[in-house]
């Protein structure tokens, strides 16, 4: 099961995502008089052009960074060990009541292990990144299809429906579409410039895998309210690792980039948020980290705006079918 994951939904999920993006910029190319398959060419020449740069210029790079990051692994466990070690030691001199030590010693015994395991885990997940080709190939194959035939596809699925409904359905896909875009293509930019920021701070700072800590942080950026915060604990270990000194100097980094990114860039570009209260998305971001993992952090807001979109159509139908069964049912 994980494998399929890996190997097809999750480039189905990210095609499927790139489409709502690059689907609007299809349909402007093709009432500028462009046929729909040229419409389709230009953006994946424009994609094509995005990765090759990518490729040529930071590929190498981040291949060398991260075969160095496998390196040097079990000595930064090691490093790390004996961190807390030591702060296992500093807090033994307090005199605390036995209770209190017991805990705090079964905390930092289970916070240990869990390093260990955790280290393990990762270089084995970075060796599994380095190893998905087929799936990132599958990417632009699903992107193509979605893209030539989306509207056949809408079209098939409306039709699964009652007559009655279908113009509501198709109103209300549209609207998701017109969201989501607009959504994706916003914080897809944000992200970019965060990572952006975040890598030629690091570069000045000197910080060791200055390229990797970025692309993490553009990723977890994605996330919100908890993804600065997961991309910010690699970075500040890996400073800690390097040199105690740098840990201060990188904190500052990241709250700059951040209160960049909160006041000036993400209400530029955003203009304004989908709406939700801030509980509902911190509650819903729980539930799905804990039930989904990385890909649920990733989804659950853009599932939340489909859902909303959807109980605006859908609930006065709802609402009068429920009142008809009712008075029909006394």
């Amino acid at each position: 099961m994980g494998n399929i994951m890996g190997v097809i939904i999750t480039p189905f999920l990210l095609a499927s995502l790139l489409a709502i993006v690059f689907s609007p910029l299809v349909n402007y190319l093709e009432k500028q008089g462009l046929s729909r398959g040229a419409g389709i060419v230009a953006v994946y020449l424009f994609l094509i052009a995005l990765s090759l740069l990518f490729c040529l210029d930071l590929v190498p790079a981040l291949l060398d960074e991260l075969q160095e990051l496998l390196m040097v692994l079990p000595e930064y466990a090691d490093r790390l060990l004996a961190f807390s070690e030591k702060m296992t030691r500093s807090y033994r001199r307090f005199a605390l009541p036995q209770g209190v030590r017991q805990a705090m010693d079964e905390n930092i015994r289970q916070w240990q292990q869990g390093l260990v395991i955790n280290l393990e885990n990762f270089s084995q997940l970075l060796v599994i990144l380095m190893g998905q080709a087929l799936g990132a190939l599958l990417i632009p194959i699903f992107l193509f299809y979605l893209l030539r035939d989306g509207t056949i596809i809408e079209d098939r699925i409306l039709g699964l429906f009652p007559e009655k409904y279908r113009f509501r359905i198709e109103i209300a896909v549209s609207e998701i579409g017109k969201t989501l875009s607009a959504y994706l293509r916003g914080i897809v930019f944000i992200s970019l410039l965060v990572g952006g920021l975040l890598y030629g701070g690091l570069l000045i700072l000197k910080v060791k895998f200055a390229l990797f800590l970025a692309i993490i942080n553009a990723f977890t950026n994605i996330i919100p309210y908890f993804g600065p915060l997961i991309g910010a604990l690699p970075v500040v270990t890996i400073a800690y690792l390097q040199s105690p000194a740098l840990v201060w100097k990188t904190v500052a980094l990241i709250i700059i980039v951040q209160q960049l990114e909160n006041q000036f860039i993400a209400p530029q570009i955003l203009g304004k948020n989908l709406g939700f209260h801030p509980l509902t998305i911190i509650l819903a971001l729980l539930l799905a980290g804990s039930y989904l993992g990385f890909l649920g952090l990733v989804f659950i807001v853009p599932l939340l705006a489909i859902l909303r979109v959807f109980y605006s159509f859908f609930y006065p139908v709802i609402k009068e079918a429920w009142k008809g069964w009712r008075l029909g049912d006394g």
